[in-house]
């Protein structure tokens, strides 16, 4: 089963595999720029078949570009780099191959806020348990 925190993983990776610096979400000053910060957040759940073994699930990506020399052009380049790493190219978590369809980009001051979904189809975990089958007798007219 895929997560939202194997999906976060992947993603810094990635970014920091590109040259970015990738900074854990829960620190909110005093980190070396220009920075990254990565979130995941669950957006969707649908069932596909009846009884629910399998669903689409959508998780959306946010990633937070801040600026280290404080210019818009900074965040220009940095939509660049992103839409390089992660819309023009497939990518693989765990094992699935991954694409976006479309990603979208905002800009304050001089951070920028990069937005895209990712949606998947799995199986589900199911606690269900079943009495295991010891004689199947198949009956038919010869």
């Amino acid at each position: 089963m895929l997560t939202e925190k194997d999906i976060k993983t992947r993603i810094a990776e990635i970014l920091t595999d590109d040259g970015f610096l990738v900074i854990a979400s829960e620190v909110e000053e005093g980190f070396k720029k220009p920075a990254v910060f990565v979130n995941v957040f669950p957006a969707s759940a649908e069932k596909l078949t009846c009884g629910g073994a399998t669903e689409q699930i959508t998780d959306t990506v946010e990633i937070k570009y801040v600026s280290g020399v404080e210019t818009v052009e900074d965040c220009i380049d940095a939509v660049h780099k992103i839409k390089r790493l992660f819309y023009y190219n497939t990518f693989s978590i765990q094992d699935r191959h991954l694409t976006i369809q479309e990603i979208e980009f905002e800009v304050e001051k001089t951070t920028l806020y990069v937005y895209f979904d990712l949606s998947f189809i799995q199986a589900v975990d199911s606690d269900e348990e079943y009495e295991p089958i010891e004689n199947l007798e198949i009956g038919g007219r010869i």
